[in-house]
């Protein structure tokens, strides 16, 4: 599972290609409680506060796709005057990616996606997933 070395290792080379891909400062791997998997920021961020506010977020917006009958969640988007939280549906984990950069979300929305494919393929225990570039189509 997600304690194992070389899955960890794999997780967190996911997490700083997204970085490059991106203009996301903190990226994080959670699970469903909000316990932290992996971190990476750019700069300095509070990975236990991120992690830890993420559950909740995701919780209220799963309940808000079943309300409204939308179907399955893709992410949460959380977007304030200096920039934004995206949390990505990853199976049974969560990709949060945080920016105070507002002029790339769509692109930054559609590389997480893809990466969180990548992400449970990975966290599933294949670590033959090829990371490297991505095709945005």
């Amino acid at each position: 599972m997600a304690k194992d070395p070389d899955i960890q290792r794999k997780i967190y080379q996911l997490l700083r290609e997204i970085g490059e891909y991106t203009d996301l400062e903190a990226l994080a791997v959670v699970n469903r409680e909000g316990m932290k998997i992996s971190f990476f920021a750019k700069q300095d961020a509070n990975a236990d506060l991120l992690s830890a506010i993420s559950a909740a977020i995701l919780a209220t917006g799963e309940q808000a796709v079943s309300i409204n009958e939308h179907g399955g969640l893709l992410e949460v988007l959380v977007r304030g005057e200096h920039g934004f939280t995206i949390l990505t549906n990853a199976g049974n984990h969560i990709l949060i990616g945080t920016s105070l950069e507002l002029n790339a979300m769509g692109l930054t929305i559609r590389v997480l996606r893809k990466y969180a494919t990548k992400l449970q393929d990975i966290i599933g225990g294949d670590l033959s997933t090829d990371l490297g570039p991505i095709s945005l189509e």
